[in-house]
């Protein structure tokens, strides 16, 4: 008999969760009064003259020469760095660190914070594979 109470109160628990998680809107739906706030502020510094922040994605090969990568403060990169040996990936001057293969390459997904220049490197081969270099707007 308790039993029976146990697993019918479970079903209509089952039940009643359900029912809220098909009435509340999915993520992206609540979110959209974010997104026009974020619209306004872009338009916003287009009227300043200002040009907008820029989403960016480069590969680079781990080669001999250097990469160079030119960023505007507040420009988004998604980097890649592929290498043809097992190696570790490091951007010191903004504390990360990836590991890299030929068969996985290194990600970064950067948002730089102040102006400079920033080397990519190889940590077990000792070298620069790519600078990144900040501008102010």
């Amino acid at each position: 008999m308790a039993a029976r109470r146990l697993l019918t109160l479970l079903l209509l628990l089952l039940v009643v969760s359900t029912l809220a998680a098909t009435l509340v809107p999915p993520q992206d739906e609540r979110e959209g009064t974010t997104s026009s706030i974020e619209r306004s502020g872009e338009g916003d510094r287009a009227e300043r003259g200002a040009p907008a922040p820029k989403q960016l994605t480069r590969t680079i090969d781990a080669t001999p020469d250097i990469e160079r990568i030119e960023l505007r403060l507040g420009d988004q990169l998604a980097l890649t760095v592929r290498s043809g040996t097992a190696d570790q990936v490091e951007i010191p001057a903004l504390g990360q660190l990836e590991d890299v293969d030929p068969d996985a390459p290194a990600r970064f997904d950067l948002l730089p914070q102040r102006p400079g220049a920033f080397e990519v490197r190889l940590l077990d081969a000792r070298r620069t594979v790519a600078k990144i270099t900040v501008r102010r707007r």
